[in-house]
């Protein structure tokens, strides 16, 4: 569904909830900076930089991909014959680096499923790419590989055939790949070892079903803080499971499966959003649409450990629920974050957003009840919790300890993802 169809349902729903409703006009507390994404349109997309008491735009940021803790921020700018990779400093808008790239490199693209596409877990390293084809008309994926402190010259490598961009290890030297497959409704997870500049022969496979083809499409990913691992959710007919990746040089996964309801339920299958805290632990997955939250321990193999049925949205609103329907065509950013003691995960309901207590998996607490919430963020100090919501542009700001809404952030149009928030020193 495109964005503007998404912005007349948005423009619908404002105009039937806006009756009746108090919104709350107390401004939210100053001192941090807001990274969003507003608006639909089907031009550019930007990222809005916000002060959180004022409301005020600071800056605008075109899409790029983010360091892990936002210290640094990537853009490419094409040139007469080239390009220039910039790093910046998002909170300032100062240059920190630039370096110049051979033209037609671009920085991985998840369709905003990720502002980290392209980075190593430990924002040391940094992957671009470009395609082209051969004489003989074949395909060619082209990757540049070097450090994110753009100090020394990239690595150029090249691999016949239709590949993306998958991970990046700590150490720079594995590039894991997603290779296209004539079926469309499969794909091969490829390990190129940097250090002998080649492709491995063999595909990366659970290490339980070496047999089993790869299928499904990209949802939510998070990546392990602690540790060479990134966890991703793909959906597909037979349901969705969790592509658990340890970036270790060898071509090995594991697949962990998510409770679905079949193969009818696409849609709420990219529902499934990801959180892990930052000291690392276990992984927590929550689907608003389903009403179920599990665990995941990230041992070897990875293991769910609780599921729960939650009463995640009762009494949800037919708007709301088209709304959430629209978005479904795509993973949420921002549906789930848990608290720095890792006691509390929120997450993104049909209407409002819970508070789910880690130690039982059960609901301890409902917020904004009624409103549209569309993505959560915490801040980086984990002071506060920010939940927007595009239906009636709003952006509150949340005691994520008791649950209490403390202001709102004015100004804002159609905020529909929260990508980060930072204190201003």
């Amino acid at each position: 569904m495109s964005r503007r169809l998404i912005a007349l349902l948005i423009l619908t729903v404002t105009v039937l909830t806006a009756c009746g409703r108090v919104q709350s006009t107390k401004p939210a507390a100053a001192g941090y900076l807001l990274f969003l994404e507003e608006g639909f349109t089907n031009g550019g997309q930007q990222i809005t930089v916000r002060d959180s008491g004022t409301g005020k735009i600071q800056r605008q940021l075109p899409i790029g991909t983010a360091a892990p803790d936002w210290s640094r921020y990537y853009t490419v700018t094409p040139l007469s014959g080239s390009a220039r990779l910039t790093a910046i400093d998002p909170g300032s808008g100062r240059t920190l680096a630039q370096t110049t790239i051979p033209a037609g490199y671009a920085l991985p693209n998840f369709g905003y499923a990720g502002t980290s596409a392209g980075l190593s877990p430990n924002g040391q390293w940094l992957a671009l790419t470009s395609q082209g084809k051969h004489a003989d008309s074949g395909l060619v994926t082209n990757f540049l590989v070097g450090a994110s402190s753009l100090s020394d010259p990239f690595l150029s490598l090249q691999v016949d055939g239709d590949f993306s961009f998958d991970a990046l290890s700590n150490d720079g030297r594995s590039l894991y790949l997603i290779q296209k497959m004539i079926d469309p409704n499969h794909y091969q997870v490829r390990l190129y070892d940097i250090s002998a500049r080649s492709l491995v022969a063999q595909p990366v496979v659970d290490k339980r079903e070496p047999n089993e083809p790869m299928e499904g499409i990209r949802g939510d990913s998070v990546a392990d803080p602690n540790s060479n691992q990134v966890f991703t959710v793909y959906v597909r007919d037979r349901g969705p499971f969790i592509h658990a990746l340890p970036l270790l040089n060898q071509p090995f996964a594991w697949c962990v499966d998510l409770p679905s309801k079949g193969g009818s339920d696409i849609e709420e299958q990219f529902q499934w959003s990801m959180a892990i805290g930052r000291q690392g632990g276990p992984v927590y997955v929550v689907n608003t649409s389903l009403g179920m939250v599990a665990e995941m321990t990230t041992g070897n193999p990875p293991t769910i450990a609780r599921t729960k049925s939650v009463a995640l949205n009762p009494g949800g609103s037919t708007l709301a629920a088209l709304i959430a329907d629209a978005e479904a065509k795509g993973p949420r950013i921002g549906g789930a974050a848990l608290s720095a003691d890792g006691r509390t995960l929120f997450a993104v309901g049909q209407t409002g957003l819970v508070a789910i207590d880690t130690a039982t998996l059960r609901v301890r607490l409902r917020v904004l009840s009624g409103d549209t919430v569309d993505s959560i963020r915490l801040s980086a100090d984990d002071k506060w919790l920010y939940a927007a919501g595009a239906a009636n542009s709003n952006l509150w700001q949340i005691d994520p300890a008791t649950g209490a809404v403390r202001g709102q952030v004015k100004g804002v149009t159609q905020p529909w993802a929260l990508l980060w928030s930072q204190p201003t020193s």
